[in-house]
């Protein structure tokens, strides 16, 4: 769940983690927070694992503190970096015992390995305080990521013709949001860190006169808003969920990048029947001119339009819809089928020709009951092929 946290706070590279290692920036709100490494923003590499590992408590054990504990080895799977084990550790905490309304407080660590030797480690926590007056948001981690790059623009992401990348970046973050008025949220945050990036060569020859390595550090003045009117936080069934985010990279601040992000989400959650759910999702984002590669706007993974590759489309703005039914057969057991669509483009002006369509179905097995967490799998088509995702909790 931490993992979320610091994975969707920095954007890194959507391949970086197949977002693997940065949800939803939503999960990593919502859940622990540890794994949507949005290196650099809120949807990146790292979104997947933000998205893949948000909660996992395990089924109450014991009495008391027991119950609110979270261990577990989590397995999964990213069509960029392959077969993945993750751990975490993390604890469940009400920090506000006199008001029962008040949103549990999370605090963690996390580690992953997968099948292309990469692998993250990193510690976090999401603190509702004063009776969710406020709202706190930190997070530390390393991450050295393999994943393939394909260009920017739609001709040269749909070529097939990537090289293969290689992150290392130590990131850190904090952010803190105030309720302004009924369930909106706004504040403000710093992230920092560094994130040298290398191709990979392989030749036999003298050694090369140049260095190929991208070696940039990274602050940013982050902004955020949120409007909350969800029922709850893992496994919402009716209300609102917005989340906004302008990330302002500056001189001033020690970066090295001169830019800016921005990003905003719509998700709905509809009732239906007794159990079910629809959950809608709109993703917008956008980057400044100046934008490094791996800031640049993408999608795929398990968040935002499941059935592509993440990291592959990649350009300075993009859109991805999405709309999901849970059908929840029993206790245990929930089943999903969603469909969707998206695009990137240089500009919102040159969308509408080069759409992105997905579909797939998915299955839910809810591991704990208290905390409404399940263990996920999913199936997706694009039109490059098929994707499977495994990982916890919700998509969005």
């Amino acid at each position: 769940m931490l993992f979320i946290v610091v994975a969707s706070a920095i954007h890194i590279d959507p391949a970086f983690a197949d977002s693997e290692l940065a949800k939803n920036e939503s999960h990593a709100d919502e859940t622990m927070a540890m794994a949507d490494f949005d290196i650099l923003d809120g949807s990146g590499v790292l979104k997947n694992v933000d998205d893949q590992l948000s909660g996992i408590p395990m089924e109450p054990v014991g009495v008391g503190w027991l119950d609110d504990l979270v261990i577990a080895p989590v397995p999964g799977y990213s069509p960029q970096l392959g077969w993945m084990l993750s751990g975490l550790a993390g604890y469940f905490m009400d920090m506000d015992k006199n008001n029962p309304e008040t949103k549990p407080s999370i605090i963690g660590v996390f580690g992953m390995i997968s099948e292309n030797d990469s692998y993250a480690y990193g510690a976090g926590t999401y603190l509702h305080l004063f009776g969710d007056e406020v709202r706190v948001k930190a997070g530390v981690g390393y991450g050295d990521i393999n994943y393939r790059y394909y260009g920017t623009g739609y001709i040269l992401n749909q070529s097939g013709v990537s090289v293969q990348v290689r992150q290392k970046m130590p990131l850190y973050f904090v952010s803190t949001t105030y309720r302004v008025w009924n369930q909106l949220y706004m504040g403000i945050g710093f992230l920092g860190g560094n994130v040298e990036t290398g191709i990979d060569v392989r030749y036999e020859g003298p050694p090369l006169f140049f260095d190929p390595t991208l070696n940039l550090d990274v602050a940013a003045l982050e902004i955020p808003l949120q409007f909350d009117t969800r029922d709850h936080e893992q496994f919402p069934r009716n209300g609102w969920l917005i989340n906004g985010r302008a990330l302002l990279y500056r001189d001033e601040l020690g970066s090295d990048v001169d830019t800016e992000t921005f990003m905003v989400n719509f998700n709905k959650y509809i009732p239906i029947r007794k159990r079910d759910v629809l959950a809608l999702r709109l993703y917008l984002r956008g980057t400044g001119d100046d934008a490094p590669f791996f800031l640049k706007s993408t999608f795929g993974g398990r968040t935002d339009l499941r059935g592509y590759e993440a990291g592959r489309y990649r350009d300075r703005m993009m859109y991805a819809t999405q709309a999901e039914y849970r059908w929840q057969y029993s206790d245990r057991w929930i089943f999903t089928g969603f469909a969707g669509f998206g695009e990137v483009a240089e500009q919102f002006s040159e969308m509408g020709e080069e759409t992105l369509p997905a579909a797939g179905v998915g299955i839910r097995f809810v591991i704990s009951k208290k905390h409404n967490v399940g263990l996920a799998a999913d199936a997706a088509t694009g039109i490059d092929g098929n994707e499977f995702y495994f990982g916890v909790g919700q998509a969005f």
